[in-house]
């Protein structure tokens, strides 16, 4: 089992509403479950937006009537400086995952998109799609956000403060652990009676895991 991880860069780096329908489910001809969401993930990050900014923006505003903001979600989507949302993927390649059970490996997925919500508590995950491509596949898209008393905007965007250098480590660490644990609880036992010879399975990820300790996570 390779475990891969990419966050917030090139086409994950969703600057405008064109980067965040790109990531649409019907723009991959590959099977998918969602996992958290729905398809409209666009509207989806509307929604959130006036869910979490709304009451700092209308105190903004009633502080400062000559700089009023209508619509955060626009201005966002028009700065040149900030991305309207994150994004996040990971990819699981196992040669024989179709062999798997696909109720636990959703499972598995589900415990990335937990993890990632404990880690990560300013981080809201908006949609979270797990694709059946050549490797399993998930994307989710989230909004990074910052709490700040001490600005005129209380409640605003910011990857920086959401995903600091020691904080991204963190996240990468603990999702590969906790996706190895996962990939033995639940496949092992079939992995090694898939073929006697193991030779179409890698399952070296097994001795990789013999190096980790509970503490760690």
């Amino acid at each position: 089992m390779k475990y891969t991880l990419y966050i917030g860069t090139n086409r994950y780096s969703l600057s405008s509403e064109d980067d965040i329908l790109k990531l649409s489910p019907d723009n991959f001809k590959y099977q998918h479950k969602i996992l958290v969401g729905n398809k409209d993930i666009l509207r989806s990050v509307q929604v959130v937006y006036r869910k979490l900014f709304k009451k700092s923006i209308d105190k903004y505003n009633k502080n400062n009537p000559k700089k009023e903001i209508k619509s955060y979600f626009c201005k966002i989507n028009e700065s040149q400086k900030q991305a309207l949302a994150t994004g996040i993927l990971i990819k699981i390649n196992e040669e024989n995952y179709k062999k798997l059970d696909e109720e636990k490996v959703i499972e598995l997925f589900l415990n990335q998109v937990k993890a990632i919500k404990k880690l990560l508590k300013n981080f809201y995950i908006v949609s979270a799609v797990l694709y059946f491509e050549k490797s399993l596949t998930l994307r989710i898209v989230g909004i990074p956000y910052v709490k700040d008393k001490e600005n005129e905007l209380e409640v605003r965007v910011s990857k920086s403060n959401c995903f600091r250098k020691e904080k991204v480590e963190e996240l990468r660490l603990h999702l590969q652990i906790q996706a190895n644990k996962d990939f033995l609880k639940f496949f092992v036992n079939k992995t090694k009676g898939i073929t006697v010879d193991k030779k179409k399975i890698d399952i070296r990820q097994l001795e990789l895991f013999k190096g980790y300790k509970e503490s760690r996570i």
